[in-house]
């Protein structure tokens, strides 16, 4: 089963799911203080919308993509509960992301990060989208050895270091690199009663050009 497949067939439970596994607190922790209003976003592996139904009410418009129709399904659901008009559902993979090049003022991406297979062309991507001075957030969580979540999650990567995060932004050209503790986990049982608890971090980069000599 792919990671795909696996979050369509948890789709309609997921958020259930999702509470036990880590705190809303973290929507406040991630968002923050930055200055979304009137902005452009993009939410990739948005699942049912933690970070987009949170941010729609002051962006200007928000792109939620996920690689799981059935997830966005469910985000549909609330959005037309919740008369939002500015949220556009995209099924995509975060590898290749099908929006413009310069394009997004804001990139966040919760939770997500761990089940892609290739994060440093992920993390291109996202500064190929973004504005010139846009910039990205990511939380995830850090390195951790339940490795029952590779097989009954479909995890990818069993967390991150501070490092690797670091090089890859780095790599895709991003500046003022800041990897922080949330101040919270991620915690959960696998199904032989194995109990794995991660600390979540927020990361966040900003897309800015030097300046060349002629």
């Amino acid at each position: 089963m792919s990671s795909a497949d696996y979050f369509n067939a948890i789709a309609k439970d997921w958020n259930v799911i999702r509470e036990e596994y880590f705190d809303e607190k973290l929507k406040s922790i991630v968002i923050g203080d930055e200055k979304i209003e009137g902005k452009i976003c993009a939410d990739l592996g948005c699942g049912t919308g933690f970070i987009s139904l949170s941010i729609a009410p002051q962006a200007q418009l928000v792109f939620s993509l996920d690689q799981s129709r059935n997830m966005l399904s469910e985000l549909k659901k609330e959005v037309l509960k919740n008369d939002l008009k500015n949220v556009f559902l995209v099924n995509g993979d975060m590898a290749k992301i099908p929006f413009f090049d310069n394009s997004m003022d804001y990139v966040f991406t919760n939770m997500a990060l761990h089940h892609t297979k290739d994060p440093g062309t992920v993390f291109k991507e996202i500064f190929r989208i973004l504005k010139k001075g846009g910039k990205v957030i990511v939380s995830d969580v850090k390195s951790h050895d339940g490795k029952w979540a590779i097989e009954e999650m479909h995890d990818v990567w069993l967390g991150f270091s501070e490092e690797d995060i670091r090089h890859w932004m780095n790599e895709a050209g991003f500046t003022d690199i800041s990897v922080k503790d949330a101040g919270l986990f991620c915690k959960g049982y696998s199904s032989a009663g194995e109990y794995t608890k991660a600390d979540i971090f927020v990361a966040s980069a900003t897309k800015t050009y030097k300046l060349t000599k002629n």
